[in-house]
């Protein structure tokens, strides 16, 4: 009997390049995260620079930009 044939069809052997693939898709999530990092700074420093007259225009309170922009870059 095979070691393929004991661990059956849900076995932990990978066909080739399936772990490449696995790598792959944490990379492509880490460089989404690294991007939706990035905007969310640019973001909030644009928000900081706004005048008081466009915030009460926009039904934002000087508080609101201040509680928004204290926040970390990584915190949704």
């Amino acid at each position: 009997m095979t070691i393929r044939q004991r661990l059956g069809a849900a076995g932990a052997i990978l066909a080739p390049g399936a772990f490449f693939q696995g790598f792959g898709g944490a990379l492509r999530r880490a460089a989404d995260s690294l991007m939706a990092w990035q905007e969310r700074a640019r973001e909030r420093r644009l928000l900081a620079t706004l005048s008081d007259r466009l915030l009460d225009d926009m039904g934002i309170s000087p508080a609101d930009v201040l509680r928004e922009t204290d926040k970390p870059f990584w915190r949704d």
